[in-house]
């Protein structure tokens, strides 16, 4: 066992050690910073690092003040767009822990909905076990490619770069309570990664439900303004947590397989704008190519969504939340590559 995990399994002293931050983080730290500036408000990203997966997942939600679900309806949106095993798919383990730490926060009930990308919903969450996860945690599964036309509706979305918008599930609104379970990878289909931004994907439409019939992946797949369409789609609604398992990655590949490298972070925020700002910076650390070279805020996902005010404008707005040393010096460096000036040849 490292000294780290040491540290992560002594839940007292490490719970203490979160107190002092949640102090300061108590009041705003799980707040969507949409149309605040950086002198009101920033965003808490917690981080942890450690080879315990549940714990480390238990600490950063609590350290950004947990769920306020209280009888509340919860819908997760976790990541299956492929019969493939973590960290192509939500791990199983993460699904567990997240609900359990949901039902004692006491909400009501608990939907995971998805759309894969790479086959039916519903033999993707039988090859990976899900079916079988979900029934026993008692979690209600929703499947979108099955779902019946009335239950869809359209979605403009003005002055984006959807050609004829896109169509959403009804319970798709800033009103529901959501909370997403993100990966992190490289994307070799034009996303270059995805994250909690990217994730989102998997909530709209794969074809228009009535005639005549339209393919919106086509479009976003074809499209050369497909990493601005990511982030547009994102204001449909505001997740209340995501949580991102970067136990391991994809540094090159993705999104099904991949090369790997195993950062052993869990991290957290109600901002996906400043999560992303972190996971493509732990990505840059471990990756070859261009996303080694990458800088946070010249990526087009990320830089668009900013400038919708999904999220944090400038690595200036995001505030680390740690709670040991070594979650503290990772943190550090994730924060100076943030800030560093881009190279002269930097071509996102």
């Amino acid at each position: 066992m490292t000294p780290v995990d040491k540290a992560i399994r002594a839940s007292a002293i490490d719970r203490r050690t979160f107190g002092h931050e949640l102090v300061c983080a108590a009041a705003g730290a799980v707040l969507s910073c949409k149309g605040l500036s950086t002198a009101e408000k920033t965003s808490a990203v917690a981080l942890v690092q450690g080879t315990d997966r549940l714990t480390a997942i238990e600490l950063a939600i609590e350290s950004l003040g947990g769920f306020d679900c209280q009888g509340k309806d919860v819908f997760l949106k976790g990541s299956f767009n492929s019969p493939h095993p973590f960290p192509a798919t939500t791990h199983p383990d993460t699904l567990a822990r997240v609900v359990e730490i949901l039902r004692k926060s006491g909400c009501s009930g608990i939907s995971l909905v998805e759309r894969s990308g790479m086959g039916s919903t519903d033999e993707i969450w039988q090859k990976l076990g899900i079916a079988e996860l979900a029934k026993r945690l008692e979690v209600r599964l929703v499947a979108l490619d099955g779902m019946p036309a009335a239950d869809w509706r359209e979605e403009r979305l003005p002055q984006s770069h959807w050609k004829k918008g896109v169509e959403v599930p009804h319970f798709v609104n800033p009103d529901a309570y959501w909370v997403q379970m993100a990966n992190l990878k490289t994307h070799r289909f034009g996303g270059r990664f995805s994250a909690s931004l990217k994730n989102t994907v998997g909530l709209i439409a794969k074809h228009s439900r009535s005639a005549p019939k339209y393919n919106y992946m086509a479009e976003l797949h074809a499209s050369p303004d497909q990493r601005l369409m990511i982030a547009e789609i994102n204001q449909l609604y505001s997740p209340a947590l995501v949580l991102m398992d970067a136990m391991e990655v994809f540094t090159e590949g993705g999104p099904e397989s991949g090369e790997l490298a195993a950062p052993r972070v869990i991290a957290a925020s109600a901002d996906r704008v400043a999560l992303d700002a972190v996971g493509i910076t732990i990505l840059s650390q471990h990756a070859v190519g261009q996303v080694a070279r990458s800088r946070a805020y010249e990526e087009d996902q990320i830089k668009r969504a900013a400038e919708l005010g999904l999220g944090a404008a400038s690595p200036d707005e995001i505030r680390f939340i740690t709670g040991d040393r070594t979650s503290d010096e990772m943190a550090q460096q994730i924060k100076a590559s943030l800030s560093r000036p881009p190279a002269k040849d930097s071509k996102p």
